[in-house]
């Protein structure tokens, strides 16, 4: 497959067919998200992939009962954002736990160049707070899980990045710890990757054309 026609391919993909991911498939497609391009080469990620359906069910729970934490508090505020909330916290992880896979993303702090210089020379805090503003901590997790997805999409699969769980990041971390015995020192949890054969026919949004995206420069 020419790597062109793995982007125009790749999708968000929200329902699977019920068809094992080999685990042989699964270390293909970590190693191309660790072949990816990091900053001053920290590849600061590390990958945990799903199976197990009880586990899944246990991290569904919790982001369930911090959503309702959240819900009951709005319905003081706004009753139909709370309804919306809840509704969204329901389709979210039944979705998802319709996968064969998931993939949780954990990262470690990475410290932009230009940082430890702001704070020997005692620099404004907001100009460290810029450098971050920017992220590129993050955007090494953006490269990495980007090789994922189409690795995935070249072996048949499809994938949906995910991150709306990210207000229940805390106690997905705590069920992982508590279940299987998982902690890696100095990471935190990013976001979540659902895996699995598509549906046949699934339609994707438009994306925006170039001319609304570009700008040249001679």
């Amino acid at each position: 497959m020419e790597v062109i026609q793995a982007i125009q391919n790749r999708q968000s993909v929200r329902k699977f067919k019920s068809q094992d991911v080999p685990d042989s498939d699964i270390k293909k497609l970590i190693e191309a998200a660790g072949l990816a391009p990091s900053g001053k080469n920290s590849q600061n990620w590390y990958f945990v992939a799903i199976k197990n359906h009880e586990l899944l069910q246990k991290i569904a729970n919790v982001i369930k009962e911090k959503n309702e934490q959240i819900a009951k508090k709005m319905d003081e505020l706004d009753e139909e954002k709370a309804l919306r909330f809840r509704k969204f916290a329901k389709n979210f992880t039944l979705f998802y736990l319709n996968a064969p896979v998931l993939i949780l993303t954990y990262a470690k702090d990475y410290f932009p160049s230009g940082f430890y210089e702001y704070h020997l020379i005692d620099a404004p805090r907001h100009l460290s707070d810029k450098l971050f503003q920017r992220n590129p901590g993050m955007q090494n997790i953006g490269a990495a899980l980007e090789n994922l997805t189409l690795r995935a999409n070249e072996l048949g699969y499809g994938t949906c990045w995910l991150t709306s769980q990210n207000y229940a990041a805390d106690e997905i971390e705590t069920v992982i710890k508590n279940e299987i015995g998982f902690e890696k020192e100095g990471y935190y949890l990013t976001t979540m990757m659902a895996l699995g054969v598509p549906e046949d026919n699934l339609k994707s949004p438009r994306k925006k054309d170039v001319e609304e995206i570009y700008t040249l420069i001679k």
